[in-house]
């Protein structure tokens, strides 16, 4: 037998196999609540095996922040050259992620988020690393270009971005508005400029 016969090629994911499971999750998870969720529960309804899904993501943390994220758009890369540009930018960004959503899944998670500290560091991972990471390369490159003289802490500087965004989706449930964001894009711009006496 040959080295090219003997060498075989691993198993192919299957998108489909993919889309079925996280779309069983989301669906459990919305009449369950995440207390309530079970991996099997999952693959009974999905009608893939344990194998398949087990190969996929290997903890109940690892499914669920899966099927969320399959909701929202990855961050990508912002450099529009300037301080107001970035920030623009970025607002639309976290506008088209916060937008995507099923209503059904809204709130489940709030409180389990506060009580599970695994799911909590999950999620974080997953949703909040990047996207401090994209502020925080913002901001350097507006103080290192002479846009900001001084910057907040990243934590804090994401709080005041995203602040008044969280409270149109999800406390008062409105949609985003091409008057409302270019509001918060001038407010979060110059509340920076003023923080760091440019």
């Amino acid at each position: 037998m040959s080295a090219t016969t003997r060498a075989r090629p691993g198993r192919q994911r299957s998108e489909a196999a993919d889309q079925a499971i996280l779309s069983a999750t989301l669906d459990v998870l919305a009449e369950t609540g995440y207390a309530g969720f079970t991996v099997a529960a999952v693959i009974a309804r999905s009608g893939v095996s344990s194998a398949t899904l087990y190969r996929r993501w290997a903890t109940k943390e690892e499914l669920v922040v899966a099927a969320l994220a399959s909701l929202h758009p990855e961050p990508v890369a912002i450099d529009t050259g300037s301080f107001d540009g970035d920030m623009a930018a970025l607002i639309q960004a976290m506008a088209k992620t916060m937008s995507v959503r099923r209503d059904d899944l809204a709130g489940v998670l709030a409180g389990e988020l506060r009580r599970d500290s695994e799911l909590r560091a999950a999620v974080d991972a997953k949703f909040l690393a990047p996207r401090l990471a994209l502020l925080r390369e913002i901001l350097a490159r507006a103080e290192a270009g002479g846009e900001l003289a001084d910057t907040p802490s990243v934590d804090m500087a994401w709080s005041l971005v995203s602040g008044p965004m969280y409270h149109r989706a999800y406390v008062r449930g409105e949609p985003f508005t091409p008057d409302f964001l270019r509001s918060v894009t001038a407010f979060v711009i110059s509340g920076f400029r003023g923080l760091s006496g440019a």
